[in-house]
């Protein structure tokens, strides 16, 4: 074999070799973890931090497939639980009533408009969630009662537990925005860069020192009358 034959076949291994390595790398997974805090006004305490989502988008553009999901949020004691739910775009929210005593679930957001009816205790009905955004829901007959349908384009994705701390499993190298989601405060974007060996203690803190509880308008745009505010 001569000289020059055996160094193009080199080039050729190499090159093959490198184009294996960057194949690795760039299916290469492992977990992104964090914490994250509330800035609150003085004098308050934070006592609803597992209410924050946490998800990645890819900055390149591309969407990694999501799977639809059912899930539930069910109305027990005139409260949604849980408060917030996660789901990908085409998955669908179950609202089976668990109280002894109607309920009547809606969201008039735009792209997520629903009006379930009127339904006693023992029957469930299903809302599905088609775009991306955060939606609130409510019911017509409890003023008080409100939850979050949080709709992802990701499959990375999840919620704070009680102590701030998030972790995401199985995350591809790459460069991400990573987004944390709070109904009390701005939701807060920044990009990250996750290795084949992952990304650990990523500290966030979202600010809700602006935050102003107030009441939703029933699902025909008024205010609810003093006889029909959580009047069960």
């Amino acid at each position: 074999m001569t000289y020059g034959r055996l160094l193009r076949q080199q080039h050729v291994l190499t090159a093959a070799a490198a184009t294996l390595l960057a194949s690795a790398s760039i299916g290469a997974q492992g977990p992104v973890s964090g914490r994250v805090t509330i800035q609150e006004r003085a004098g308050v305490v934070t006592n609803d931090i597992g209410n924050t989502v946490v998800y990645l988008t890819a900055k390149d553009g591309r969407t990694p497939r999501t799977v639809p999901v059912k899930v539930p949020i069910a109305m027990n004691e005139k409260e949604f639980r849980p408060h917030v739910r996660v789901i990908t775009p085409g998955s669908s929210v179950e609202y089976p009533n668990q109280d002894p005593f109607s309920h009547n679930i809606f969201s008039t957001a735009p792209g997520a408009a629903f009006d379930l009816g009127t339904y006693p205790n023992g029957v469930s009905r299903v809302a599905t969630f088609k775009k991306a955004g955060a939606f609130p829901i409510y019911c017509n007959i409890h003023s008080r009662m409100t939850a979050y349908v949080v709709v992802v384009p990701t499959p990375y994705y999840t919620q704070a537990g009680a102590d701030g701390r998030w972790s995401l499993d199985h995350v591809t190298a790459g460069r991400y925005e990573l987004h944390l989601w709070h109904e009390r405060a701005p939701e807060v974007v920044t990009t990250v860069d996750v290795t084949a060996a992952g990304l650990a203690d990523i500290a966030t803190t979202l600010d809700a020192r602006g935050f102003v509880a107030t009441e939703h308008k029933n699902k025909f745009g008024k205010e609810y009358t003093s006889t029909g505010k959580d009047r069960y």
